[in-house]
């Protein structure tokens, strides 16, 4: 993947979800960590476009972050 191809947002956003899968404890990255990082985008494009849907943000944010929650936690020291 090419992310000097990706705009600045974007690239901004896989590091936001990078983040949460690290603050979660998970192995691997995927699209709720992503569909999180856009959602906490104050100044993204996902949020107005949320609201404008007519749908809380918070709770996508907080079924996002439950599901996220609930999935196994990796732990352990790598050597």
């Amino acid at each position: 993947m090419q992310l000097d191809k990706f705009t600045t947002k974007a690239q901004s956003a896989l590091q936001e979800a990078q983040a949460i899968a690290r603050e979660f404890s998970h192995q691997a990255l995927d699209g709720e960590h992503l569909l999180l990082a856009l959602l906490r985008q104050t100044d993204g494009l996902v949020l107005p476009l949320v609201q404008r849907l007519g749908v809380a943000p918070a709770a996508i944010t907080a079924a996002v972050e439950t599901q996220l929650g609930s999935r196994p936690k990796v732990s352990g020291v790598s050597s």
